[in-house]
Parts: structure tokens; sequence; C-alpha cells
């Protein structure tokens, strides 16, 4: 019997000490990733922009689909294994930067993307600026030091980068 407590004591101790670490860890984060790219500006918007069908080249989503068409803001969901987000565009500048935000409410974070395409010498520059906010502690300390804010950023460019023809790509950060 004694053991139960034990274990209960320490279950209840971790719960207790990463929430205040989150509470600790900012709610909001800006962080920001960035590719060089061989390809033509054009090329990346094209392929950014086209996100209906993300599914295509995007390998941690299952499915990425068009929703709500009759709005004026392109609005689209994807879907993995985590779960589904919708997301709408509210900023779209071709062929040179796109902002889409995250539509759902009932999420522990929210948040929006900023694709910006920069023309170089050798081709393109992607980055993308992530501007987000955790409200439940606890995802906000396994967001900020466990998986990391670049994680889905840095999928996102190696997965881009490898249906442009360019797997490997280095991701770098890139901080506005």
């Amino acid at each position: 019997m004694l053991w139960i407590l034990v274990v209960m004591a320490a279950i209840a101790s971790l719960v207790a000490a990463l929430v205040v670490a989150g509470l600790l860890t900012p709610r909001d984060h800006v962080v920001a990733r960035a590719v060089q790219l061989p390809v033509t500006p054009q090329l990346v918007w094209t392929t950014i922009r086209d996100v209906a069908h993300y599914d295509a080249w995007r390998t941690e989503l299952e499915m990425s689909e068009l929703v709500d068409t009759d709005q004026a803001q392109t609005r689209w969901r994807e879907t993995s294994t985590g779960g589904s987000i919708a997301f709408g565009i509210t900023v779209d500048e071709p062929p040179t930067r796109m902002t889409a935000r995250i539509l759902d409410e009932d999420l522990p974070f929210t948040g929006e993307w900023t694709w910006q395409i920069i023309a170089t010498h050798d081709g393109a520059r992607v980055t993308i600026t992530e501007r987000g906010s955790v409200g439940n502690p606890v995802f906000r300390f396994i967001g900020a030091y466990v998986m990391g804010h670049t994680k889905s950023i840095d999928a996102y460019l190696t997965s881009l980068s490898a249906h442009l023809g360019h797997a490997g790509a280095v991701v770098s950060d890139a901080m506005p």
C-alpha cells in the first residue's frame, strides 16, 4: 500500500513540476527557419500556394483539403496522425509572401506562419516565421523544451526541399 502512495506522490510531483516549468515558459514565441534552394522563386511559390495538394509531398500529412470554399480567404484543413487543423490565408502577395493562421479555436495553441521567398543569385531562399502562443502550461513546456518550436517548420522545409528535387538541403536558423 505504501508503494502505491509513493508512486502517486511521484506522479503528482512530476505533473506539478511540469505545470510550474510551463508557467515559467513564455506563452508567446517567434521562431524562423530558412532553406536555400537552387530553383526559381516562382516554382517555390506555386508549390507552397497549392495548399490542397500538400499531402502529395509533405510526409507527415495524411490529407490536405480545401474547406469553406465560399470564403474570400483560402482555407484548408490538414490531417495527420496527430489530428486535424484548419488554416486560412491572411496575406497573399504572389510570388514572395504568404501568411496563414490557425482557424481552430479549440486547440491548446494558436498562431501563424509567414512564408517569405527571396530570389538569390542561385535560386530562392525560403524563410518560414512562426508566431505562436501556447496557453496550456504543460503543452507550453513540452513545445519549448521537448519537441522544440521549430519541429514543424523543419519538417515542412525538409519535405519542400525533397519535393523540389533537393533532398538534403540544409535548414537553418533565420531569426528576424
